[in-house]
């Protein structure tokens, strides 16, 4: 009995080193890129030495002082606001009829033809359409953002609620399980890996349409903050905009890991062998 809890204890402990192991390569991984970036940014502004390309140091003095006397705050929230709810509603009707695209064969039969004709259609092109309809406040780019991530999150659901083992589904139902225990204990958990990861993916576009409408006919977000420090020629300023971006996005995307990361255990645990 004490050797095998022994063994369970250093099994543990294993995982423990490999799981602290892989979280300062990631740490290590990510200083390293900041490096690189800032290294480049300022080799370039060396070279060119002009005045559209401010030093990483011009630029970062400059966020601080926009975070320093609350400028920035406003264009912020609003920003992360609409990205969030268009992406919070994307996956709130892609989920389900993901799930059932790739449970249904019929479904995906019907609903398949749909999405093949506008999935590769770029989403922006609907933008004069939607402010024509919705105007020019949250509503509009919450909208297009919405619009965007429905479909690629439908079909990354879809394919992996196609993926599930149909003998796990076998094994459920001579258990007689009902469809609502199916659905809980088999292709929700089943599918939750893909849905994050599809949601990682979908950031990108999610925050790429957040800067085209912020840019057309508004008055508050980080796009248009950005692009009117553009128009003023306050380059330390516009740069120091993108940062902010660009940071939001990034602690979007973290979020999203540690989601992973702590409802996902098992799926971490078969790829890592543990």
């Amino acid at each position: 009995m004490q050797s095998d809890n022994r063994r369970v204890s250093k099994a543990g402990e294993r995982k423990a080193a490999r799981r602290a192991g892989r979280g300062r390569s990631r740490a290590a991984g990510l200083l390293i890129s900041v490096a690189g970036i800032l290294i480049i940014w300022e080799i370039g502004a060396l070279l060119l030495n002009r005045y559209f390309l401010p030093d990483p140091i011009t630029s970062l003095k400059a966020m601080a002082g926009l975070f320093a006397d609350g400028s920035i705050w406003a264009h912020l929230l609003a920003s992360f606001r609409r990205v969030t709810a268009g992406t919070a509603l994307g996956l709130a009707c892609a989920a389900p009829l993901g799930i059932v695209m790739g449970r249904s064969g019929k479904a995906d039969g019907v609903l398949g033809a749909f999405f093949r004709f506008l999935y590769p259609v770029p989403k922006v092109v609907f933008m004069p359409i939607v402010v024509v309809m919705l105007g020019i406040g949250d509503g509009a780019k919450i909208f297009l953002i919405f619009l965007a991530v429905f479909f690629q999150l439908t079909i990354i659901i879809r394919d992996s609620a196609a993926a599930l083992d149909p003998e796990l589904s076998d094994v459920l139902k001579t258990m007689r399980a009902s469809r609502l225990q199916r659905l809980r204990h088999l292709i929700l958990p089943g599918c939750l890996p893909g849905i994050l990861t599809a949601l990682k993916a979908s950031l990108g576009t999610s925050v790429a349409l957040l800067m085209i409408t912020e840019l057309f006919a508004s008055t508050s977000g980080l796009g248009y903050f950005i692009m009117n420090s553009m128009d003023s020629r306050d380059y330390p300023q516009m740069y120091a905009g993108i940062i902010v971006l660009a940071l939001m996005s990034a602690a979007m995307y973290a979020f999203l890991e540690m989601l992973e990361a702590l409802l996902c255990r098992w799926h971490y645990a078969q790829g890592t062998g543990e």
